[in-house]
């Protein structure tokens, strides 16, 4: 073979010399691999990283016990492989639980948080309603004072909806919330005046027109068309 016929040959072989860079490049990428696989493995199949405990944050007492009975989140099972999003599902039916996020807290636990209802409000049969209209088992004694509510599906959203938007001067004054539509929300007062305050609309207005209003002695006040309010059966004050 002559010469320019060996040479295509040599370069041939010099292209397939492996280099100890490119050898190095090799096991590196066949290290990182095992090691990938070996974690895995670990992560989703040993023993290792298994559920062994579970943490309720947010509430504790019995509600926390509550939780943990109706959890039941099994235990000895790879975290990877925890279903979380089953365990949140089985806790809904909770009526007290206003939103639940379940957690894995690796190494070994899972952290159940809880964000429980906010009653203000009380339906006469002794339920606790929160500010969505939501009614339910309060988890603790509730608060004493708070208003007692009458009415049920859009007539109670629509009751808490306006007593959440009432300011701080004006809702201690509610004794009572009645309500069957949206539109017809009707507020009674503890000195035992009437407030009809109509729907949620113009909340901010129409508790600037009721303070203005409360000033006089009534025993019904309208404010349901804030740019039109009216009082009835006014009580005139005595003449000195």
């Amino acid at each position: 073979m002559t010469e320019p016929e060996l040479k295509p040959v040599i370069d041939l072989a010099a292209r397939r010399v492996v280099t100890p860079k490119k050898r190095r490049r090799v096991l590196i990428l066949i290290f990182a691999l095992i090691a990938a696989i070996a974690v895995g493995w670990m992560v989703w199949f040993s023993s290792l990283l298994t559920s062994q405990g579970v943490s309720v944050v947010g509430v504790d007492g019995v509600p926390a016990q509550e939780i943990y009975h109706t959890a039941q989140v099994p235990l000895g099972v790879p975290l990877a492989q925890l279903d979380t999003q089953a365990i949140a599902d089985q806790l809904q039916g909770i009526s007290w639980i206003e939103s639940v996020d379940v957690r894995r807290g690796w190494p070994h636990d899972v952290v159940i948080a809880v964000t429980a209802r906010n009653p203000i409000a009380v339906t006469p049969a002794g339920l606790a309603v929160d500010s969505h209209g939501i009614s339910f088992v309060p988890t603790a004694a509730v608060a004493s004072g708070l208003p007692v509510v009458k009415g049920d599906g859009i007539g109670l959203i629509a009751a808490m909806g306006v007593l959440s938007s009432l300011p701080d001067d004006l809702r201690p004054k509610v004794a009572k919330l009645t309500a069957s539509t949206r539109d017809n929300v009707e507020l009674t007062l503890k000195s035992g005046a009437i407030l009809r305050w109509g729907s949620v609309e113009q909340a901010e207005l129409k508790s600037q027109v009721a303070r203005a209003l409360l000033k006089r002695k009534a025993k019904v006040y309208d404010v349901s068309a804030p740019e039109l309010p009216t009082t009835y059966k006014e009580k005139l004050k005595k003449r000195m």
